[in-house]
């Protein structure tokens, strides 16, 4: 399986998920207008986890609200 990378980017309240293309185009501008770089996902892995291991609709959001840190 190839791994499928998500790059996460956080400013204020708000994310931007860009793919490694995207990420590796937009990283230093992203930087500079005070985004933060926060995580990075192997999607496929992230969404196993979040479908195995999070209980409820509440706990889903917590983790997606946990990428903005």
């Amino acid at each position: 399986m190839e791994q499928t990378f998500v790059f996460i980017y956080a400013k204020g309240k708000k994310i931007k998920a860009l793919n490694i293309e995207e990420s590796k185009r937009l990283n230093d501008s992203l930087l500079k207008k005070g985004w933060k770089h926060t995580n990075t996902l192997d999607a496929c892995r992230w969404i196993q986890y979040l479908y195995n291991e999070c209980g409820s609709v509440d706990d889903i959001i917590n983790e997606v609200k946990s990428l903005s840190k």
